[in-house]
C-alpha cells in the first residue's frame, strides 16, 4: 500500500500494449496500493482517468513495451515513461524553460544532450499529467530547479530514472521516496482473479 513518504512505481512489460492490458494494469494497481476492487472510470476534462473515491490518485504511461503506474492516497500524481530515440531537438523551444535551453546548448556530447532532452521531457509531461492537464499547459513556464519544479502551484518532489538503458521514466508526485516494482502479465491476472476482479 502507499505511504505518504514513500510510492510505488510499478512496471510491466507487455508483448503487446493495447487497451485490454491498459485496463487490466489500472485495475492492478488500485487494487494493489488502494484495496479497491470494483472500480469505475471516470475521464477530466482533458481525458485523465480518475475514480470517485476520496484521496485517491493514479495515473499511468506507456511507451514501447512498458506499462508505468503509480497511486497515491496523499496527493495528486504524474507519471511518463519514454522510449529514448534520436530526435530532432529543433522543439525544444516549445517545452523548456530559457535557462533548461541555455544548460542544453551547453552540453557537448550527443548522448548526454538526448538524455537531458528525455529528462526534461518527461519531468513535464509528468508534471502536466499530475495536473489532469495532458499537454494543454504552457510547459515553458515550467523550470526544474534542484529536483522541484517551480510554478505557480506548489514545489512537489521530481523523480527521473533510466529503464533497461532504452526508456526515461519520471514521476511528479508529494513522496521523497520511490520503489521501482516490476510486475507481469501473470502476477496482474493471477491478482485481479484471486480478488475476483476478472
Amino acid at each position: 500500500m502507499t505511504k505518504c513518504n514513500q510510492i510505488n512505481i510499478y512496471l510491466y512489460r507487455a508483448k503487446h500494449v493495447h487497451k485490454h492490458n491498459s485496463d487490466l494494469f489500472k485495475r492492478f494497481l488500485l487494487l494493489k496500493e488502494a484495496g479497491l476492487t470494483d472500480v469505475q472510470f471516470q475521464f477530466g476534462p482533458y481525458g485523465k482517468p480518475f475514480v470517485h473515491v476520496p484521496d485517491v490518485h493514479f495515473n499511468i504511461s506507456h511507451s514501447g513495451q512498458y506499462l508505468a503506474g503509480a497511486v497515491s492516497t496523499c496527493s495528486f500524481i504524474g507519471i511518463d515513461i519514454e522510449r529514448i530515440k534520436q530526435i530532432d531537438f529543433d522543439c525544444i523551444d516549445f517545452f523548456m524553460s530559457e535557462k533548461e535551453i541555455a544548460h542544453f546548448k551547453e552540453i557537448q556530447l550527443l548522448e548526454e544532450k538526448l538524455d537531458y532532452f528525455y529528462k526534461i521531457w518527461t519531468l513535464k509531461e509528468a508534471y502536466s499529467k499530475m495536473l489532469g492537464m495532458g499537454l494543454h499547459m504552457k510547459l515553458t513556464d515550467i523550470s526544474l530547479d534542484n529536483q522541484q519544479i517551480k510554478s505557480t502551484f506548489k514545489d512537489v518532489f521530481c523523480h527521473s530514472k533510466m529503464i533497461d538503458s532504452l526508456y526515461r521514466l519520471s514521476l511528479i508526485c508529494s513522496q521523497e521516496n520511490i520503489n521501482i516494482v516490476r510486475i507481469t502479465e501473470d502476477i496482474i491476472i493471477q491478482e485481479l482473479k484471486h480478488n475476483q476482479i476478472i
